[in-house]
Parts: structure tokens; sequence; C-alpha cells
């Protein structure tokens, strides 16, 4: 009992009982044997750079059980000790197969900068296995970019929601050494660097201001926030969820995904009484989340430059937006959105300009008109003449009233359309089309993809 390493060991072993690390990606993605062969492959570029010291040891203790409780670290270490070339691209195949290359990275440098620094025999080795597995200058920043907040060595005053560190983030078990909790009192104050994980739910009426950031929210934790400014920069998005009341909203370069319980019928962001909104140069994937919804008379702002992929809820409607007027988007592209109505919006009136070269690509509608006809990517319950305009539209759009189209006033301008348009009341004399769009869309008449059907009456859901 007066052994200290007995201490020591037997402390390391109460806390992987009581208070284990959070499971590694591979705990689930792979089978026992895979799990092995993984262990050893890192194992043996962690010996590249010298002999396991004790505080390696330990922590091993800890990331073995977060991948399989059977695996032992002697057993390991003797058989990463005997790799040879045949282990070698077994290994390879498997993370390249798994798309395991970065967290593999990850693991190996946490290990090997444990202890103060790689030796030039490991930064050769490494430098050789980025060339083979072809990663890149920017890839291998992000990874050592996350390992140095997970060490605590250098914390980077920029973090970026790269599709390198999308990914590194869905592998939970480090966060609990880079991922700092974010308080009322923290939040209310101006964010620069970091990333912070919103464990509960948090009421402000202070401005957010958030810069080079990545904010990971837990359980549905929601930001309430009222009578004041939500500033994003250069801001990483997981999961978000907000609810705004009276908040002028300014974002540039937000990447926003996540994936969310459908059920539970998601609204990411949900601003009522809107003074002002501008949203540029931003991203947003949130599958199973409606991305916005106002709920103001009108609603002035304007998204520019921006990419929707994979948003929207097929309980609510408008996969991207639901609003009654005002918004405006220029210079956007919605590719695989959906939602009940309008796979990408939802709005009572569609205004002049209100879509301006933009792309939409196979983004639809899960309910059907007359339980045959897909109500397709946008729908209006009626639009004002030059409402879209210098745009590619292959998806369907509905508009329950044609009105204010005649002369030389059409509702689409200028712009490629190839699928059908809907309506359900509309004047014979009236114009969807100008004539440019017509021979854009290799059609012979303005009114050649109107159809008939049983469009129904705008809600504001």
């Amino acid at each position: 009992m007066n052994n200290l390493n007995f201490w020591l060991e037997s402390f390391d072993k109460l806390r992987v009982e009581r208070n284990p690390f959070k499971a590694h990606i591979i705990a689930d993605s792979l089978n026992e044997h895979e799990q092995n062969q993984y262990a050893v492959l890192q194992a043996a570029f962690v010996l590249a750079n010298g002999a396991i010291n004790q505080d390696q040891e330990r922590l091993y203790g800890f990331w073995l059980a977060a991948i399989n409780n059977n695996l032992s670290l002697s057993n390991v270490i003797t058989q990463a000790q005997a790799v040879d070339l045949d282990a070698l691209r077994d290994g390879i195949n498997l993370l390249e197969e798994k798309g395991l290359v970065e967290h593999f990275l990850v693991d190996v440098l946490v290990f090997t900068r444990l202890v103060g620094g790689l030796t030039d025999n490991l930064k050769t080795i490494l430098g050789e296995w980025c060339q083979l597995l072809s990663l890149n200058e920017v890839q291998l920043n992000d990874v050592i970019a996350l390992t140095d907040h997970i060490l605590g060595i250098e914390e980077p005053k920029v973090v970026k929601l790269t599709p390198t560190m999308e990914l590194l983030l869905t592998n939970k078990i480090w966060q609990e050494f880079y991922v700092k909790p974010l308080t009322k009192v923290i939040l209310t104050n101006s964010i620069n660097g970091g990333i912070w994980s919103l464990e509960d739910t948090i009421s402000t009426e202070c401005d957010i201001n958030l810069t080079n950031t990545v904010v990971i929210f837990k359980n549905t934790a929601t930001i309430k926030q009222i009578n004041s400014k939500l500033t994003l920069t250069n801001v990483g998005l997981i999961n978000p969820v907000f609810d705004l009341y009276n908040v002028a909203m300014s974002f540039e370069q937000v990447v926003a995904i996540g994936e969310f319980d459908k059920e539970k019928k998601i609204t990411s962001f949900t601003s009522n009484s809107t003074p002002d909104f501008s949203i540029k140069k931003s991203k947003f994937e949130l599958i199973n989340s409606r991305c916005f919804k106002f709920k103001d008379e009108e609603s002035k702002g304007l998204f520019d430059t921006t990419v929707f992929k994979y948003c929207g809820n097929e309980y609510l409607n408008g996969g991207v937006a639901s609003y009654k007027r005002g918004v405006k988007f220029n210079s956007c592209e919605f590719s695989e959105c959906t939602a009940n109505i309008g796979g990408v919006l939802y709005t009572n009136i569609l205004i002049i300009n209100s879509i301006v070269n933009c792309i939409i690509d196979n983004c639809h509608s899960h309910l059907k008109w007359d339980d045959l006809y897909d109500a397709g990517c946008i729908y209006c319950h009626q639009s004002e003449y030059s409402s879209i305009a210098d745009s590619n539209i292959n998806s369907k759009i509905s508009i329950h009233y044609v009105d204010d189209c005649y002369g030389s006033r059409s509702f689409i301008v200028n712009s490629l359309v190839s699928s059908n348009m809907y309506y359900y009341s509309y004047k014979d004399e009236l114009l969807v089309l100008d004539d440019n769009s017509v021979i854009l869309s290799g059609l012979t008449s303005r009114r050649g993809l109107m159809k008939s059907a049983g469009v129904k009456w705008w809600s504001n859901d």
C-alpha cells in the first residue's frame, strides 16, 4: 500500500470506471478486429517517436477504454512492435475505407506531442504518410490546430468550421479537453476564438458578438435573445437553435451544420419583430431543421452569396425560410432542401427581386397538390412582377394567385426554369415568363409551364 505506482494505477482504473472518456468514433463504426487493427497501427506511430512513457501509458488506459474494454495495452504494444508492410497496407486501407485518416492522425499527434514534441524520425514518417494519403496543407493544419486545443499547448485565435474540422468534431473522445462550457456571463461578452459547448438554454437581453469561434449546441439547448443584436463573424454552429425577439442579425462567413430529430420539428433560427438582418458568405446544412422562420408582417433583410444544402423538415413549411413578405436572396445556392410545402421558401407575397442570380436544384415538398403534384421548391400565395430574376430553377414552383404580371411585367425574368409551375387562380392575360426566360427554358409560350392545381391558401404556421 506504500507503493506510489499502486496508488496511481488504482486511481486510473477508478477514473475509467467512474469518469471515462467519451466514446471514440471507432467504438461504433468498427468491429473488434478493426478496432484492434486501428489501435495497433496508432501505437506503431507512437513508438516511432520513442518508448512509451508513464504519462502516455496512463492516457492509453483511458483511450483504449473509450474504444473497447477488451483492448489490452500490452497486447497492442506487442503487435505494434511487429507491424510489417502488410499490416501497414491493411491499416491504410481501413482508414481510407472508413474515413478515419484525420481522426487517426489526431490520435497519433495527441500521444506523441504529449511528451513534448516529435522526433526527426517521426516527422519524416508523418511527412511521407501525409503525402501517401494525399493530405493537403489545409487538412493538416486543421488536425494540428485541434491537437493544440486538446493539449493546451497553444490555443489558436481563429477556429474555422472547415470540412476537415467538421469531420474531426464528430469524434467526441477528446471534447472534454478542448470544448469550453458556454455560460450566460461568457456569452454576453464578446468571444473571439475557441470551441464552446452550450449545454443548457440561455436567455439574455445583451448583444451577442462571436468571432472566429465554434459553438456546439447540445440536446436542443437554445439561445433566447431579446431587444439586442446578434453578430456572428467567421463562426461555426453545430445543431444551432436560436429564439430571437427584436434582434438585429448580422452574419458573415457563418457555417451552420447539424442533424436533428425530425419529429421535434426544430427551426434553427426563429425571429420575431426583426429590426433588420444581413446574412452573407455563409453556408447552412441543417438536416431535419427549417433554417429560418420570420414571424413579422414584413421582414426586411438579405441573404447574399449563401449556400443552403439538405435543409428543411418534412413537417414544416419552408425548408430554408418561412415568412410573410420582404426577405430577399441574392447569388444564393439551394440544393436538396425539403419541407412540407416549399422546399426552399414558403411566403405570402414574393416581392420584386426576391430571388436574384440564384440556383435552385432538386428541392421539393412532401405535400402534393391533388395528391399528384409535388408542391415544389417555392410556394407563394401571391407574387409581384420580377420576383425571380437571372436565376436557374429546376424545381417546381407553386403560386396560389398570379397577379401584377402583364405587358412587360413578368413574374420571372431572364431565368432558366425547367420544372412546372402550379397555380390556383390565374388570369389568361397575365404573363409568367418574360421573353428571355422563354428562350432560356426552351419553351414556345410564356405560359408553357403553367398547370392548374389545388394550391392551398397561405398560412402562418
